[in-house]
């Protein structure tokens, strides 16, 4: 027997233009998205890359549906989600398709995602449909590098470069020589201080259990004292909202928290929405913030 999620799960009119959540749903499995028997199918809940909560759950919001195939050019749908139902450890929902799309309107990064369930926030359901079409354009060249290198000093070089285009002027990073053990860098943007790693292992959880607390100690002071980064540094992070970031190719999600320290996996592809939205439109500081936030 399924059990009703247990929490206050917005709904709306699907004609109303009144709340700014989006889904994307990738899977490789047959008969999605088009032809589900009795229009219901599920995702395990590890595979829902987001903190599924009565903020983020909601009904008939509209969604991207893409199918992913090794012999065959993905396609993908546009429609949304219903009668939400979450188990211990399924979530079930039924689909409503709208309509398909053309496979070379498919936004190229959304090819590298793993089978899942992503939310994308902020977009307006009328500007939904022409923001997930573009970006791809704007790309320089070494996305193409961050997305298949499997070299870690290269994946780690790679990812100082994109959080300078994102716009995070004041990041350190530490040298190579002596990072045995330590993080690849740090940042203050803002209200925001983020000592962050980078990692292409996807049992990172177990291999960095112990760094990613060293982490959390570090930032659990009022100052961060780094001799060992290119310039060294002094920085006061008292009253600042702190993170861990593991950056990897695989998803975003909240890890864990410790004391009043989120520590999170991030996505190079989520940092690279990012980019993208800065190149396409007018981002303050503020937004920005909330936006790595």
């Amino acid at each position: 027997m399924k059990k009703v999620l247990n929490i206050d799960i917005k709904k709306t009119n699907n004609m109303e233009l009144n709340y700014k959540y989006v889904y994307v749903m990738v899977t490789t499995w047959e008969n999605h998205w088009d032809n589900i028997p009795n229009g219901e199918t599920y995702y395990p809940n590890e595979r829902i890359h987001f903190l599924l909560d009565s903020n983020t759950c909601m009904e008939n919001a509209p969604t991207l549906f893409i199918k992913v195939s090794k012999t065959e050019e993905p396609k993908a749908w546009i429609g949304y989600i219903f009668e939400i139902e979450r188990e211990l450890e399924y979530t079930y929902f039924k689909v409503n398709i709208e309509r398909s799309i053309d496979p070379t309107d498919i936004p190229r990064y959304y090819r590298f995602y793993t089978p899942g369930w992503y939310l994308i926030e902020d977009y307006l359901i009328e500007d939904y449909e022409q923001k997930v079409i573009e970006g791809s354009e704007l790309y320089p060249p070494f996305f193409s590098s961050l997305l298949n290198t499997e070299d870690h000093e290269k994946f780690e070089d790679l990812v100082f470069l994109l959080l300078k285009l994102i716009g995070i002027h004041e990041l350190h990073k530490f040298e190579r020589e002596n990072q045995r053990g330590r993080a690849d860098g740090f940042f203050v943007f803002n209200n925001l201080a983020v000592i962050y790693d980078c990692t292409l292992d996807k049992n990172f959880e177990e291999s960095k259990a112990q760094q990613i607390e060293n982490y959390c100690s570090q930032l659990n002071t009022t100052r961060l004292n780094f001799k060992d980064t290119e310039i060294p540094s002094n920085i006061t992070i008292q009253d600042k909202e702190k993170q861990v970031w593991i950056i990897t190719r695989d998803r975003s999600r909240i890890i864990k928290r410790i004391d009043n320290i989120k520590v999170r996996e991030v996505s190079v592809q989520d940092l690279i929405n990012i980019y993208v939205t800065r190149m396409k439109e007018n981002v303050s500081g503020n937004e920005l913030e909330k936006m790595l936030k």
